[in-house]
């Protein structure tokens, strides 16, 4: 089975998180029909990365993008973290898993835990360095 590498996993992430927010668009004028679209769409979402790691429970990147959707929608970071350590289980050596989680500690203000995850995820995977400016600021 091929896998996507991390850079387009992250790409496509923020292109769905962009795209699913209605940040790109829809219009305050709008507001309460955009708001009742936007709901359906999430959670049709919701079912589509649930459905994902069902179809495929061994599949680590699966796990990792079904953790990033439920860190990026309304902050649901006791299912993210779920996700993303189930993706460990699996993978171990998953670059991608510790920068999400790593991502995931950030954003619940743990920010020592993060740091580990971090180094964790540039040593699997140096790619991922590049990204770290993003999250924890230029340090």
């Amino acid at each position: 089975m091929k896998f996507l590498s991390p850079t387009a996993c992250l790409c496509c992430a923020l292109m769905f998180i962009l795209f699913s927010s209605g940040c790109t668009t829809y219009t305050e004028s709008r507001n309460n029909e955009n708001m009742t679209y936007f709901m359906e769409k999430v959670n049709e979402s919701q079912e589509y990365f649930d459905s994902l790691v069902a179809s495929d429970p061994v599949n680590a990147t699966a796990w990792c993008v079904r953790g990033m959707y439920y860190n990026d929608n309304y902050g649901q970071y006791a299912e993210a973290m779920e996700s993303c350590n189930r993706a460990l289980e699996l993978d171990p050596e998953s670059g991608l898993a510790w920068y999400l989680k790593g991502v995931i500690l950030t954003n619940m203000n743990v920010t020592d835990g993060a740091a580990a995850c971090f180094e964790n995820a540039t040593r699997y995977d140096p790619g991922l360095a590049q990204y770290l400016p993003f999250i924890v600021g230029d340090t």
